[in-house]
């Protein structure tokens, strides 16, 4: 019995516990409204260090992402290709959303001059903590770069990865049960109904957005770029590679696995060595479309508040650089929680609304829609590992 528990992957454990929360909380809601208060509660001092965590984590992810982008053109080219990627998607996302939910460039009738001077003076001297996550972002940046200059910081920042690294496998054990109190919370607000019917929209909404990125990916880089036959790579690598990848939600997990598959396609074992596990670490492509475009379905069909155009403009390059810093961090714990919050700061909600906010985003971000996320993410690594085997064809194997 204890290796079959042992043998249920994290993912499921993280649904059983979001369903089952969801039904005792709409089921016993007046008797669970304490748990409920002390989750919400808890997840409000626990936004308050959310900024620490993201300069924590993407100070060294910046660094790192500065010394790889110089060794050599190979380097040079993957990093850049991955980077640009990256960008693309959120745009996509941004677009997407935006022509869905119809949404406007501004509030009020205001120009988005205004409107994006507004934003940022809110950030800068709202009366709440407001602010915090977006100078963290810039700070972590600066200091990122500022690193290789100064030794002291460079060991800092090593500390800083190592204590992300070694954090990982504590956080994944207790995430179900963080998720198991997130769903109480959603259903004594919510109602199990209601919730799972949000659920399963953001399910379908999440595999919408996977499949037009991943539509995308192989008509331009694998039909066009390394002109392979789709049907072909599909069949021979897509498949067995998007399975396993669904099963761990986990890029870093499923990195031996898409390293042997696309080597047993034909790519040049020196790219994919290179190709594949950068991409594990910093490319994140499906995850930069599917949280830029999640604001607006949370906003708009969960809570029926606004959101502007403009929001989603600016948050659009930060969420980029979440993708990079959070890749072995569980969904909740990574880009979702940071997301979430920029997203409450750049709408400027109260704490109660951010507090609601954020955990809603949380809890119907995972699960099925993480396994959809992980599944586009993995094999587009793969498919740029097959393009620049083309592109790089004379390189020799080491």
């Amino acid at each position: 019995m204890k290796d079959f528990i042992k043998r249920i992957p994290g993912y499921l454990w993280s649904l059983i516990a979001l369903i089952f929360g969801i039904i005792i909380g709409a089921g016993f809601g007046d008797s669970l409204a304490i748990v409920s208060s002390i989750t919400h509660n808890v997840l409000k001092g626990f936004i308050k260090i959310v900024p620490v965590l993201i300069f924590i984590a993407l100070c060294p992810a910046v660094n790192k992402l500065r010394s790889k982008g110089g060794s050599g053109k190979l380097a040079a080219s993957v990093i850049g290709w991955y980077l640009l990627t990256s960008i693309f998607a959120g745009l996509i996302g941004l677009v997407f959303s935006s022509f869905l939910f119809n949404i406007e460039i501004a509030t009020n009738n205001g120009s988005m001059t205004n409107e994006v001077y507004k934003m940022f003076t809110t950030l800068n001297g709202g009366s709440s903590s407001s602010s915090y996550p977006f100078l963290a972002i810039l700070f972590a940046v600066f200091i990122g770069l500022l690193s290789s200059k100064i030794t002291s910081l460079q060991r800092m920042l090593d500390l800083f990865d190592h204590w992300m690294d070694n954090s990982v496998p504590y956080i994944s054990r207790v995430m179900p049960i963080v998720i198991l109190f997130l769903g109480i919370n959603l259903g004594v607000n919510t109602g199990a109904s209601e919730s799972m019917k949000y659920y399963f929209l953001m399910t379908g909404y999440t595999f919408i957005l996977c499949a037009i990125w991943l539509i995308i990916y192989q008509l331009i880089v694998i039909k066009l770029f390394a002109k392979q036959s789709i049907r072909k790579v599909i069949r021979e690598y897509f498949l067995p590679t998007a399975v396993f990848a669904a099963g761990t939600c986990s890029s870093l997990a499923t990195l031996p696995l898409n390293l042997n598959n696309v080597k047993k396609y034909g790519v040049n074992p020196s790219i994919a060595g290179f190709v594949i596990p950068i991409g594990a670490v910093i490319n994140l492509d499906s995850s930069a479309l599917a949280y830029v475009a999640y604001a607006p379905f949370i906003m708009t069909i969960v809570f029926d508040i606004p959101i502007t155009l403009t929001a989603l403009f600016v948050a659009w390059p930060a969420i980029v650089l979440f993708t990079i810093a959070a890749p072995g961090l569980p969904a909740g714990m990574g880009t979702a929680l940071w997301s979430s919050t920029l997203f409450a700061s750049l709408l400027n909600l109260d704490e109660a609304q951010t507090t609601i906010f954020i955990t809603t985003w949380i809890a119907l971000s995972g699960g099925i829609p993480d396994m959809f996320r992980t599944a586009t993410n993995c094999t587009c690594d793969g498919f740029t590992a097959i393009f620049f085997n083309e592109k790089f064809s004379n390189l020799e194997d080491s």
